[in-house]
């Protein structure tokens, strides 16, 4: 251990009651994520509440060091890492403190996927749902403005939360949620009431510039979101805190809005011989008919489910392009059925696009479908080999009106580079997860890999879209910002 990370630890462990770490052996562990990137941390801390994250924070403000959450660590932007301190949350702060009638309060670092086993019993659980939800911690859910495949019926975590306490960079400890800000005025100066004051003075005097600058994607991710955090003199801090990254403080805690899950599910399996045709249908369904999921993937991620499970090479026809995968749910069993059975003849006999179709109401059959996204796609990050599916132009999004375009300019595009890649995306909210194959240690990919990603960003800008739909900015995107927003 050098100097400075001695000190630092001698320092900090005088301080606090919890773990401190910066031995070099244990600090390689927090240096890589699921990004492209690895940066060796300053050291590690792993609060047990919010004194010991308040009493870090002011250290590292009066030492001038960087501070960043963690949570599971399967960023693929990169936002984890950095080379200060990180503040793991999924240790020791990972407790459900208070489940209300439809609401939740808890600590950061609860994983999403056992938060809904918990309120199971209750008829009660959380909406959006990233794909990492089995390991990803809330903090992080709040952190990047998560969503996932049923982001038509649930939206994302910006529309759950209703109040956070966090710890700002000076270490003070602040309760946010929906602030009228004349009230906060007339107030006596609180260090909460100057910080709300501050930050809608400036929403206030920007507002005409922030409606400018928004995109005509339906999901957006880049930079700060806030074009509707200021409502009829309210500003709703709490709303304005999802998505930031962990850039304007650090989440002790929230209370977010729950969902009731609806008591019937269908789900269908639609096969296309072209992926712009996938795409013409996915916007079809989503402009002509209620559905809570809409998603897509393409021949490379279909032939890995073939070849990993027998039962897909059974269920997924060798010639598939491309196949929608949608749900329909209500709390009405012939209702669903009837509304599954009217999206499968839409695109398959009316609209003569799909060659092929399956669908099921039945549970085991469903979550064998479910499986080829949920499962199939994390698989692109165990292939073997040096040239591998990288993920840093895996967040575009586009109006989904524009998605098929985009497809078949994509696939141009891909050509003219000489690149390789496997696309997902959850084509209702026209949202993109775009892997490109090449090899990380290889300087002149790595030089093709910013090409690549100017390219694919000016396409995304050109179509009214934005460089990151879901996953945030972080180490991958930061540097483009500018281009999307000026």
């Amino acid at each position: 251990m050098d100097q400075e990370r001695a000190r630092v630890q001698a320092d900090l462990r005088g301080l606090v009651d919890c773990e401190v770490r910066c031995s070099e052996s244990y600090l390689h562990i927090y240096a890589s994520d699921a990004s492209i990137y690895q940066i060796l941390p300053l050291g590690i801390v792993r609060p047990r509440n919010t004194s010991d994250v308040v009493a870090c924070v002011q250290y590292a403000a009066e030492h001038q060091i960087p501070v960043r959450a963690r949570g599971a660590g399967s960023s693929l932007a990169g936002e984890s890492l950095g080379p200060g301190l990180i503040f793991d949350f999924s240790h020791s702060m990972r407790r459900v403190l208070e489940v209300g009638e439809d609401s939740v309060r808890l600590q950061p670092g609860v994983v999403l996927a056992q938060l809904n086993r918990e309120l199971e019993s209750r008829n009660l659980f959380f909406g959006p749902d990233p794909s990492t939800r089995s390991v990803t911690t809330m903090g992080s859910v709040i952190a990047i403005d998560a969503s996932g495949s049923h982001w038509p019926q649930y939206g994302s975590a910006r529309h759950h939360v209703l109040e956070l306490e966090v710890v700002t960079a000076d270490g003070i400890v602040h309760r946010l949620s929906q602030h009228d800000l004349e009230a906060t005025r007339r107030a006596s100066a609180t260090a909460t009431g100057q910080l709300v004051d501050r930050i809608g003075a400036l929403v206030e005097r920007d507002r005409e510039k922030i409606q400018k600058h928004r995109r005509g994607s339906l999901v957006d991710r880049c930079g700060y979101q806030l074009h509707d955090v200021l409502t009829e003199g309210t500003l709703d801090m709490a709303r304005l805190l999802v998505g930031s990254e962990g850039t304007l403080a650090l989440i002790t805690e929230a209370t977010l809005k729950l969902d009731v899950p609806p008591q019937h599910r269908g789900l269908a399996l639609l096969f296309f011989h072209r992926l712009d045709n996938a795409a013409l249908a996915a916007t079809d369904v989503m402009t002509t008919m209620e559905v809570s999921t809409c998603d897509l993937m393409d021949r490379r991620l279909l032939t890995i489910a073939r070849e990993t499970d027998s039962r897909y090479e059974r269920l997924i026809p060798r010639d598939a392009e491309a196949m929608l995968l949608i749900e329909v749910a209500g709390n009405d069993v012939a209702d669903v059925r009837k509304r599954l059975d009217l999206v499968v003849t839409r695109l398959r006999r009316k609209k003569k696009s799909a060659f092929e179709a399956r669908a099921t109401m039945e549970t085991e059959q469903r979550d064998l479908f479910w499986r080829i996204a949920r499962r199939i796609v994390p698989m692109l990050n165990r292939l073997k080999g040096a040239v591998r599916p990288l993920p840093f132009v895996e967040d575009v999004a586009v109006p989904p009106n524009q998605l098929p375009e985009f497809l078949v300019r994509l696939q141009d595009l891909l050509k003219r580079h000489k690149v390789t890649a496997s696309v997902f995306s959850h084509a209702g909210q026209g949202q993109l997860h775009i892997r490109p194959f090449f090899d990380l240690g290889n300087t002149a990919d790595q030089q093709r890999m910013q090409l690549l990603a100017e390219s694919v960003y000016e396409l995304v800008l050109e179509l009214d879209g934005t460089i990151s739909g879901e996953h945030g900015l972080g180490l991958s995107r930061t540097w483009y910002a500018h281009h999307q927003y000026g």
